[in-house]
């Protein structure tokens, strides 16, 4: 992205601390982010690219339009104090990123939110109209997992999706499966990924139930305008003040690929 839209030009610091931003930052949102490890990613191209086109469609005769959906664009911001930045400048003093941390999970909130439930009009993976739906057994017995998982792979199967799967877990339901089963070595987790393969994630905004899904980026993905930055606004008293922001939209072309577990 270009300097001048993140303002960094305008700030008083040298290349180690927006380093350090940068890369704190990214792991925080890596922890938090499930939707970009189940779905396809395409881009970033940049901030300027706000609206996905779709083709044209008649409005009468003679008349046409152009159709799209925008991107959805978030934004949080935080502040550092100037003794602080100027400590880890001069001395390499630790920095208290604590500011940045909580924006950088206020971010990843948003953007799971958009991709599993959506914004308004636009939906997410757990609300489209014509995704599939199946039911969860509680898990408190070793295998009901693996069963109501094989029913939930049967379904995608029968609405002609044969994978490669992706399965997004609420962290309660993941945790279940680290058990292990009853006089053996193996963990439930092992078991899972031979029914719908290795990316098995657990997705912190789920509080419960989870998501299976055929990976395709004809069926869905995630279509990045400007991926998560960290910018400069500029001083405020005692301080200086930063944001963060990126631009995403979720591209859910086939919802019978998607198989909501409930």
């Amino acid at each position: 992205m270009s300097g001048s839209y993140l303002g960094r030009e305008d700030a008083p610091f040298g290349q180690a601390f927006w380093e350090l931003l940068e890369k704190t930052a990214i792991s925080v949102a890596k922890s938090e982010l499930a939707g970009r490890r189940i779905l396809p990613l395409e881009g970033p191209f940049g901030l300027g690219f706000a609206l996905v086109p779709f083709g044209t469609k008649p409005l009468e005769e003679g008349v046409l339009v152009a159709g799209g959906q925008p991107l959805v664009a978030l934004e949080q911001t935080f502040s550092l104090r100037k003794l602080d930045i100027a400590q880890f400048e001069r001395n390499g003093v630790t920095l208290d990123l604590a500011p940045l941390v909580a924006a950088v999970k206020k971010i990843a909130h948003l953007e799971e939110r958009l991709i599993f439930e959506g914004f308004g009009d636009s939906k997410g993976l757990c609300t489209a109209s014509g995704v599939l739906e199946s039911s969860l057994s509680p898990w408190d017995e070793p295998g009901k997992a693996a069963e109501d998982l094989i029913r939930a792979v049967s379904l995608l199967d029968g609405e002609g999706f044969h994978g490669p799967f992706a399965l997004a877990l609420s962290p309660g339901r993941y945790n279940l499966l680290l058990r292990r089963y009853p006089e053996t070595a193996q963990i439930e987790l092992d078991h899972i990924r031979t029914i719908v393969g290795d990316r098995v994630v657990k997705a912190p905004y789920l509080k419960e139930g989870g998501v299976l899904l055929a990976v395709n980026p004809a069926y869905a993905r995630i279509l990045l305008g400007q991926d998560l930055e960290v910018g400069f606004i500029g001083p405020e008293a005692g301080g200086y003040l930063f944001s963060v922001s990126e631009s995403l939209a979720l591209l859910l072309t086939e919802p019978r690929s998607v198989c909501v577990l409930r």
